[in-house]
């Protein structure tokens, strides 16, 4: 089955990679400069958790509403205008001098960040129809924006250490200047309507948008997005503590340097996967099952290399899940020209798991232990497998019915 990309696919393939990439910059660099920052500017734990809290709920909400929006305008020249946005911010933050400032400015950023990841999922879904070269297409932005995000964690580290914080965030928004100039003549000169015409044959099937939400089980997906981000971002953020409790503190750092080339592992994994037949739900179901088979067997207490192994195979599910939940799930939505608003309503709704996984997981840790904490994962991961069983069967039926009206 043919899944060569044609030369325009390239350059889509190319824009969504290049500024998609930049904009991990201009977002993770936060985590690396915070403690420099606070120190300078002598802020409390509180007000420097407030920047990150702050982030993720804008972030969020912004993903409602530019998922409406992006599926109405141009979505090349609309993450152009993002990724702007959120390069002055990171310009501006390092010039910030009070923490009100700060606030604003990343507040802001939040904004701009919250209309990246849709119009990638739009060009996505306009860009390449057939079902092979989709998929092909949806694995090797997978692979690509893992790449991108060990990218962005070692800028900003090296940044931070190296120099004070400020550059932490001018340098990246300097870099995501250049991929602006680097990629603007592809993202302006994209004709997406004409691009609209050729496909306007597969889309709407004329039911009311709400109706196919609910008969194709979409609800149930979003509550498995919110279970799905408090696993994910509890397993991210007490990984390193877990390992550090039983060795020291070059464990945990190795771990964070080779999660990247675990998640890949759990990507490539979902996508073969797929390969063999199963439905992107049926993917998501699985990993979760390997989370709960994991957790079980954490509780066992075997050493570091186990352990570090077992939480590196949690990790790996999670992002093979992601491709899932936040790539393909959403491109079948393009039958009904509404890819946009269910990616960004997906993300949101992750985004509102990892925001429970700070205070949730945390408590748990620390006043339960972690036994407790891998009962947790269990638990969400069950429900969510189950959930995406329900869902899978719901959505197949459904897009079944529509195909032979």
């Amino acid at each position: 089955m043919k899944t060569a990309f044609s030369a325009q696919q390239k350059r889509v393939l190319t824009l969504c990679v290049i500024l998609y990439t930049s904009a991990y910059v201009c977002r993770l660099n936060l985590s690396a400069a915070l403690g420099s920052m606070m120190a300078d500017l002598h802020l409390s734990m509180a007000r420097g958790g407030m920047l990150q809290t702050m982030f993720a709920a804008i972030y969020a909400a912004g993903q409602f509403v530019n998922g409406a929006i992006v599926d109405r305008v141009n979505p090349a020249r609309y993450m152009l205008l993002g990724l702007a946005g959120s390069a002055a911010c990171n310009i501006a933050m390092g010039f910030g001098h009070s923490f009100a400032m700060l606030l604003a400015v990343w507040s802001l950023n939040a904004v701009f960040q919250s209309m990246m990841w849709t119009p990638v999922m739009r060009l996505l879904a306009l860009y390449f129809l057939d079902a092979p070269v989709r998929e092909r297409a949806n694995e090797t932005v997978a692979l690509m924006l893992i790449a991108g995000h060990f990218i962005a964690w070692a800028i900003s580290g090296f940044v931070s250490a190296a120099s004070i914080w400020r550059y932490s965030f001018i340098l990246p928004g300097m870099i995501s200047a250049a991929a602006i100039a680097v990629m603007a003549r592809t993202a302006l000169t994209l004709d997406v309507r004409r691009q609209e015409t050729h496909k306007k044959a597969l889309v709407p099937t004329g039911e009311p948008i709400m109706r196919v939400l609910l008969a194709t089980g979409f609800f149930l997906v979003l509550v498995t997005c919110v279970l799905y981000g408090f696993i994910r971002d509890s397993v991210i953020t007490w990984t390193p503590t877990i390992l550090l409790r039983q060795s020291d503190a070059v464990s945990g750092a190795a771990f964070t340097l080779i999660l990247p080339a675990i998640n890949m592992a759990g990507v490539l994994l979902g996508f073969r996967l797929r390969r063999r037949g199963a439905r992107p739900h049926g993917v998501v179901a699985v990993m979760m099952a390997g989370a709960i088979l994991c957790s079980a067997v954490l509780m066992k207490r075997f050493g570091l290399p186990a352990t570090a192994v077992l939480l590196g195979m949690i990790c790996a599910g999670m992002y093979g899940a992601n491709t899932m939940l936040t790539g393909l799930i959403p491109l079948e939505y393009d039958r009904v020209g509404r890819t946009s608003l269910t990616a960004g309503m997906i993300d949101s709704f992750i985004y509102l798991g990892s925001a429970l996984s700070g205070a949730i997981a945390g408590g748990i840790y620390e006043t339960l232990g972690p036994d407790m904490l891998y009962g947790a994962w269990m638990l969400a991961g069950g429900v969510s497998a189950l959930l995406m069983m329900i869902s899978s069967r719901m959505s197949a039926a459904f897009w079944q019915k529509t195909a032979k009206k």
